[in-house]
């Protein structure tokens, strides 16, 4: 019995664990697809935009999991900043050109 009860818990974990992740998968995909639509990304900004993302939202969920209060602040500041320069470099827009889309992106994300 003590088992199948252990079984039935690894299980309903690694459905979680899958669905969160394709869900991830899903907003990436979404949000890479935005950028290279509004910035007219080429093929291989497309993949270095869709390398960096995933390097994001790794970095990001490592950042939330690991630290507490002003240090965890202070992480995510730093993984936000890291992408956004690398966000900027490939689409060759500013941070201030950039503001309007990721806007978007923040409100459209969620609901992804």
């Amino acid at each position: 019995m003590k088992k199948l009860a252990l079984v039935l818990i690894m299980i309903a974990s690694f459905t979680g664990v899958y669905a969160q992740n394709k869900t991830q998968d899903k907003k990436i995909k979404y949000f890479v697809e935005a950028a290279v639509k509004e910035f007219s990304l080429n093929e291989d900004q497309h993949k270095e935009l869709l390398d960096a993302r995933n390097a994001y939202i790794t970095d990001y969920m490592t950042a939330a999991k690991s630290s507490e209060g002003e240090e965890k602040k202070t992480k995510l500041n730093e993984v936000n900043t890291k992408f956004n320069q690398i966000l900027a470099k490939i689409t060759g827009k500013t941070n201030g050109e950039l503001q309007p889309f990721l806007a978007r992106m923040r409100e459209e994300l969620p609901k992804v």
